[in-house]
């Protein structure tokens, strides 16, 4: 056959057949090559083999082992590491992250492959059931370089498990940007029914997208996407408003400052009390339950100081709770 059909079938043969422990010696190499009808001796494998090197292919030589390709684009522990994202993602069906976990499979040698499944059981996990995930994200990166709105059909599930249509009607908005929080995707947006905010839409629960022929509509406040992430402890809609909070100086709770709200976080010594430190930051209030919660799992350790509305309402939040474990 052509030289250069059997300079491809070599390549595939390294890609697939060796690894960091396992090697091809020159004899394996010519009878995988005879066995799929390409017939070369050894000098012209090993100009082969530099042709292959040359264009960027790290193999390696060891003597008393053979020939392997001591490096690729992807290592396995980053392909695992993505095995267990595709995994995990609630917005894809069980049928998607299989096709995603085998594409990665390919990326490796047939010795790596099982290793990328390890303990992996799609079929125990939440998934989705909307069939059509990648055209939608297709549709809406659409949307956002060309400038336009999307309609589309939003659903709900009922006690029956059953797909219903929110509110019966179609809905029109202009997307931002696709947000990743909780294992599923958002896609932030304005949408004329909260003017005044930005809104989100569960990606697996949109059906039907269709781009619209208008430009999108903006806020008059920019989206300053880092911001609206850190400020958001769910991806309830909401407009974000500055909350005072008081922790103990302590290192794990400098340490769950910054992973919540990010090192441009600013912490100040408290005032009154050097076994504290306070923070300023951003919080979606409107819909405080996911913060309260937040909050609560500290035990009484972190207090808000202000606004005093909000401290009042987490007060009054656990005094139900207490209430209603009580009568329970």
């Amino acid at each position: 056959m052509n030289g250069k059909y059997r300079v491809l079938f070599l390549k595939k043969m390294f890609l697939k057949l060796t690894d960091s422990e396992h090697y091809l010696s020159m004899s394996m190499i010519i009878a995988n090559l005879a066995k799929n009808g390409f017939s070369a001796g050894k000098r012209t494998i090993k100009e082969d083999i530099d042709a292959l090197i040359y264009m960027g292919y790290d193999i390696e030589y060891i003597y008393n082992k053979g020939y392997h390709l001591k490096s690729r684009t992807f290592s396995l522990s980053v392909l695992k590491m993505l095995a267990d994202a595709v995994a995990s993602f609630r917005f894809l069906t069980v049928k998607d992250s299989e096709k995603l976990l085998k594409l990665l499979e390919s990326l490796c040698s047939i010795y790596e492959a099982p290793l990328l499944r390890r303990e992996i059981m799609l079929t125990n996990r939440v998934k989705s059931d909307n069939e059509h995930i990648f055209d939608n994200i297709d549709m809406i990166n659409s949307a956002l370089h060309n400038n336009q709105q999307i309609s589309f059909d939003y659903y709900d599930y009922d006690i029956n498990k059953q797909l219903v249509l929110r509110d019966g009607v179609k809905r029109t908005c202009s997307p931002f940007a696709l947000v990743m929080s909780g294992e599923c995707y958002y896609v932030v947006s304005y949408y004329e029914k909260y003017a005044d905010t930005y809104a989100n839409f569960r990606l697996d629960r949109m059906r039907n997208i269709k781009l619209v022929n208008s430009a999108r509509k903006y806020l008059d406040e920019k989206l300053d996407l880092e911001q609206y992430i850190k400020s958001s402890f769910s991806m309830f809609s909401g407009k974000s408003e500055y909350v005072t909070l008081r922790l103990p100086m302590e290192n794990k709770y400098c340490n769950i400052v910054i992973d919540r709200f990010g090192k441009s976080v600013i912490m100040l010594r408290d005032k009154q009390s050097d076994r504290h430190f306070i923070i300023h930051v951003p919080v979606k209030a409107e819909y405080p339950q996911p913060f309260f919660s937040w909050i609560f799992s500290f035990r009484g350790k972190v207090e808000i100081i202000s606004p005093i509305r909000l401290k009042k309402r987490y007060t009054e939040a656990l005094y139900e709770s207490c209430i209603q474990q009580h009568m329970n």
